[in-house]
């Protein structure tokens, strides 16, 4: 599976447990930072990776926990 350096940037906050936001508009937050958007999002959720709560929350799933440890992130 190959992932964007933004993807990569996303996983490897929330493949080590940090909850990613929805911000204004289109943005995705993680510590108060801006880190993407949720295209890039919807793109983890597609490779399974990421799931959203019903806060619209996202976090790792364990193929993303998985995926991130493999890859060192």
């Amino acid at each position: 599976m190959r992932l964007s350096q933004t993807q990569l940037k996303v996983m490897r906050w929330v493949g080590k447990g940090w909850s990613v936001l929805p911000g204004a508009g289109s943005a995705v937050m993680v510590n108060g930072r801006r880190v993407c958007n949720v295209d890039t999002m919807h793109a983890l959720e597609r490779h399974g990776l990421v799931q959203q709560d019903d806060a619209r929350c996202w976090a790792a799933t364990d193929q993303g926990k998985e995926f991130a440890r493999s890859l060192g992130l």
